[in-house]
Order: C-alpha cells, then structure tokens, then sequence
C-alpha cells in the first residue's frame, strides 16, 4: 500500500494596507492565476488528493480553493487553524491524524515551516518552498501514522509557477 502526501504553499500574497493582520493577507491576482492554473496542471498530471486540509488564513484558504476548482475537487476543504504557521511538527501532526482511507492528501500552508517540512519527509534540501509551489511525496507505507522523518518517502512531483519545463 502507498499514500501520497502533497505540500503546497498558499499562492503569492498581498502584503494589505498598514493595519491588515498577516493572518487576514488576500492573493494578489498573480497569486491568484497561479493558484487556478495549478490546479489545471495538476488535473492534467493526474494528482489529484481525496483530501484537502488548509490553514485558515484567507491568503492558503484562496489557493486551496482555486486549485481544487481547477481539480474538479469534489470534496469539502477543511480548514484549520492550527496550520496557519505551523511548524513541521505541526503539519506532520496533520498528517498522521488523516484517516487511513485517504490515499492522497493535500497540507496548504506557510513557510517556513513548508519547506523544513518537505527537507524533513524526502531526500531533498529545498532551500525555499516557492509561493504556490508544491511538492508531492510517496510513502510506502499502509497508514499515514507510520510517517516519519526516519523514513523519507519518495518525490513524485514537484513544480512551482517560474519552474522551465
């Protein structure tokens, strides 16, 4: 058996008028069309999760949404708060409490707790995890408890909006 662990990182954000709370943050419209050609994209290679966790902050919220429109996600994203820059200890927390008949899974959050994320669970270094830029890890495993950094799974896919395919 195998599960599927995709990381996104919320799409490019505006940084709002003096007094608007980082949490409250909206996309920009670049943000904005990466988010929905992503989740093209990602129709089109065929990753598509069963589950969809984001934080809460209105700028992971947006990307979340976009991509699973361009998905045709059917499902009810979840939003959580405890994502809203969360610590790789956080989102793997996430991840382990997702019930076992999910194959694929789908973490959007912030850095930089994405990217120490990403370093943790594969045999890749990212120095930086790209607004709206995505990583996709296969785990051989039967649970997603049994997911630890001790046993890195393997990269599936990777892409962000400036990457030259």
């Amino acid at each position: 058996m195998s599960k599927r662990l995709s990381i996104l990182r919320h799409a490019k954000s505006d940084w709002g008028a003096s007094g608007t709370h980082d949490h409250d943050r909206t996309l920009t419209q670049r943000g904005s069309d990466n988010a929905a050609k992503l989740g093209l994209l990602m129709q089109e290679q065929r990753i598509l999760p069963d589950q969809i966790i984001s934080s809460d902050a209105t700028r992971a919220a947006e990307t979340a949404t976009l991509v699973g429109k361009g998905l045709n996600y059917a499902g009810k994203i979840e939003l959580s708060s405890k994502l809203y820059l969360a610590s790789p200890e956080t989102l793997l927390n996430a991840t382990t409490a997702c019930h076992e008949s999910i194959k694929h899974l789908m973490l959007v959050a912030h850095n930089p707790g994405m990217t120490e994320f990403v370093n943790q669970l594969s045999k890749i270094t990212l120095d930086n995890l790209p607004t709206c830029g995505i990583f996709c890890i296969d785990f051989e495993i039967a649970a997603w408890s049994k997911i630890s950094s001790t046993l890195p799974g393997q990269v599936h896919w990777y892409h962000y909006p400036k990457l030259k395919r």
